[in-house]
């Protein structure tokens, strides 16, 4: 391998806990990066370090409102009141820990800093098409059961209701025993479910991630399996580029990130990640 070429060091982390944090500064200290990245992209940078008023979250919906669709709109929505759910019922005051502490280490150490998820916009609007989608195909099969019942097609209804059923019933005892596997059904509180994910290893979080494939595949793959993708492009065009890098993103997607880039498999339409800047928020 060419030296020109730099590598890329995968930290996962869970978004919501301090030791997350601490694993991202010990990390970009004993690595010595040229960029820190980060599972961000530029709208979600802006309303990271946006001010915490009124206005500011006004003006935040209404930039999601003019640049996502309906559904993906809505679909903001519901992530942010989740978030604020969580917040409030945990003591958890933000769900990006991780995120800052590997931006504060990054400028305090004088390193340069890349966004390098997919858009949200994009991975919004997905999302709400997938949604839309499985709405639609839920109403035509409803139809399709109460027609065969009111001809009395009741040996089609009953292999159609199986054949459906089936697979969905299966997917869902495989992710209730990886949960029990790993002690996360058994938690007493988010905190605690979130710090026993803390303690996964990448290989444990992807087992997570498959076990939810069987349930929603198309929910993992607009939320993962593209953003995997997508983000090992950017981090290949800055490995390419000689730069060492450190890339902080959720555990979820560790495994995926490392595939493609030893496989050389990765999203067309990624684009070369922007670098920012940024002030402390104390700096005003």
């Amino acid at each position: 391998m060419s030296d020109d070429i730099g590598t890329v060091t995968l930290v996962g982390t869970v978004h919501v806990t301090e030791e997350s944090g601490e694993n991202v500064r010990r990390a970009i200290e004993r690595r010595d990066p040229d960029v820190v990245t980060v599972e961000l992209c530029s709208m979600r940078l802006r309303h990271l370090y946006a001010p915490d008023t009124t206005v500011q979250t006004v003006r935040n919906v209404v930039e999601s409102y003019r640049v996502l669709s309906r559904p993906g709109f809505v679909l903001s929505l519901l992530f942010k009141l989740s978030q604020r759910s969580y917040h409030d019922g945990t003591g958890v005051d933000r769900d990006d820990r991780d995120m800052f502490a590997a931006i504060d280490a990054a400028e305090a150490s004088g390193r340069r800093i890349a966004a390098v998820d997919r858009p949200i916009e994009e991975t919004l609007d997905g999302l709400g098409e997938v949604l839309l989608s499985g709405a639609r195909g839920i109403r035509t099969s409803a139809e399709r059961r109460l027609a065969q019942a009111s001809r009395g097609e009741w040996r089609k209804l009953a292999s159609g209701v199986l054949a459906d059923g089936i697979p969905l019933a299966l997917g869902l005892v495989r992710l209730l025993a990886v949960h029990f596997r790993y002690g996360t059904m058994t938690a007493d509180s988010p905190a605690a479910k979130a710090a026993m994910m803390e303690r996964l290893s990448p290989e444990q979080a992807a087992s997570f991630r498959n076990a939810l494939e069987r349930v929603a595949p198309e929910f993992v793959r607009v939320m993962i399996r593209e953003r995997d993708a997508y983000m090992a492009r950017r981090l290949e065009y800055l490995r390419q580029g000689g730069n060492d890098v450190v890339a902080v993103v959720g555990k979820a997607h560790v495994e995926g990130i490392r595939r493609h880039l030893e496989d050389g498999t990765f999203a067309d339409d990624a684009e070369k990640p922007p670098f920012v800047s940024l002030r402390y928020p104390d700096d005003g």
